[in-house]
C-alpha cells in the first residue's frame, strides 16, 4: 500500500471530533462533540471489538457510524480498549465487563445526566455488551434501555468457518502461550483473520 493510500487514525479515519473524558487500566471513554443545536436526552454508548478498536465505527466521514449518529442529534460515547501488555495478562472476562462495558455506561450516565443509555456492540464488543447486560439484568440494573448488536455471535455451539481453526490441539497450544498471563502476538492474530479469507488474503500472494 502506498503512503498516499495509507490509513492514519485522526487523519483519514477516526476524524469525528471528540475527546477522552475517562480512562482506567483497561479503557478510555470518548465523548463526541455534538453537531446539532439540540441533542436527544438518552445517549448512545458504543462498544467496539478489542481488535479493530474504536475507529472501526468511525471511519472516513462518508461512512462513519459515529458521525452519522452525531449528525442525527445523538450524544455518542465510545469505549476504546487498551492494547494489553503482559503486565495486564491477569485481567479476566469479568474485568472486561465491569471495568470496560459497565464502566463506560456509568460514565455516559454521569456525564449526560440521563437515567438510561442506548448501547451498540460490534463483533466481540457485542458479545461483551450482551454479557454485561445479562449480568446487569440479574442484578436488577436497568441502565441499558436498548441494545443493538452488529456482526455479533451469541451462540457458540455453531461457530461456522472459524470452527475449522479451533481444535483441541490449537486450544492446548493457546493455553500454553497465553493461558498464564501471556498476550497473543499480533502476527498470529492477523494470520487467523487471513485464514478466514484464504482465497483473497493468502493464496493470491503465494501464486504471485
Amino acid at each position: 500500500m502506498s503512503d498516499e493510500n495509507a490509513f492514519e487514525v485522526g487523519k483519514n479515519i477516526a476524524v469525528t471530533e471528540g475527546q477522552v473524558i475517562y480512562e482506567n487500566q483497561l479503557i478510555q471513554v470518548i465523548q463526541y462533540k455534538p453537531l446539532t443545536e439540540q441533542v436527544g436526552q438518552r445517549p448512545l454508548v458504543m462498544i467496539p471489538p478489542c481488535i479493530n478498536k474504536f475507529y472501526i465505527l468511525d471511519l472516513q466521514p462518508e461512512n462513519s457510524m459515529v458521525r452519522y449518529m452525531v449528525e442525527q442529534g445523538v450524544t455518542v460515547f465510545m469505549l476504546s480498549w487498551r492494547n494489553i501488555t503482559p503486565e495486564l495478562g491477569h485481567l479476566t472476562w469479568d474485568d472486561y465487563l465491569q471495568q470496560g462495558v459497565m464502566q463506560a455506561i456509568d460514565v455516559a450516565l454521569e456525564v449526560s445526566g440521563a437515567e438510561q443509555v442506548n448501547a451498540l456492540g460490534f463483533c466481540l464488543g457485542g458479545a461483551l455488551l450482551a454479557s454485561a447486560v445479562s449480568v446487569m439484568k440479574e442484578w436488577n440494573d436497568n441502565k441499558v434501555a436498548s441494545m443493538t448488536l452488529l456482526t455479533t455471535m451469541l451462540d457458540y455451539t455453531d461457530t461456522g468457518e472459524i470452527g475449522l481453526l479451533v481444535t483441541e490441539k490449537s486450544v492446548a497450544a493457546r493455553e500454553q502461550t497465553i493461558g498464564n498471563g501471556g498476550v497473543m502476538p499480533g502476527k498470529e492474530l492477523a494470520l487467523t483473520f487471513s485464514s478466514l479469507r484464504a482465497n483473497d488474503l493468502i493464496w493470491p500472494y503465494v501464486v504471485n
